[in-house]
């Protein structure tokens, strides 16, 4: 009996690592496909980059399901550009500094968030004519993020 049993073990474990070995095979391909598509979609981003900032400096790309974003230097500007997987851009933001917000907002955040630290401000322009600005302040353990429209009307994005 017991050759019996030692036969149907052998045979199982050959069955069990031809599927194993299947799997891997098309998790590698599935993989595979996935890294070139992106590789492609971001050689479109890249291609667009070069026509529109030809000397940006110090490129870092970061591609994720729903887009490709280039952060890189310009100009003596700090940008980040979005683009879709065909390489068109789809928006595009600038590091700004704060005295640059619209004069009604600093009047309306030197009045509302007194004792708050500016963090980082950004200039946000997209595809459909948005334009933003995004300031994120700093009170001892708190942090918001606060949009800002062109007019210098102020509201809280996030908390």
């Amino acid at each position: 009996m017991k050759p019996q049993i030692n036969l149907l073990i052998k045979k199982a474990q050959k069955s069990f690592s031809k599927k194993i070995m299947i799997v891997a095979v098309a998790a590698t391909l599935i993989a595979t496909s996935a890294f070139a598509g992106g590789e492609e979609n971001k050689a479109k981003a890249i291609s667009s980059l070069k026509k529109e900032f030809n000397t940006a400096k110090d490129i870092e790309w970061k591609v994720t399901d729903n887009y490709i974003k280039a952060s890189f230097n310009w100009n003596d500007q700090q940008l980040e550009v979005f683009y879709n997987y065909d390489g068109d851009m789809i928006a595009k933001s600038r590091h700004i500094n704060p005295l640059s917000l619209p004069i009604d907002a600093q009047q309306t955040l030197a009045k509302k968030y007194a004792g708050y630290k500016f963090d980082e401000t950004v200039e946000y322009n997209g595809q459909e004519g948005d334009h933003y600005f995004y300031t994120s302040m700093i009170k001892e353990n708190t942090k918001i993020l606060l949009q800002i429209t062109p007019e210098g009307s102020v509201s809280v994005f996030q908390k």
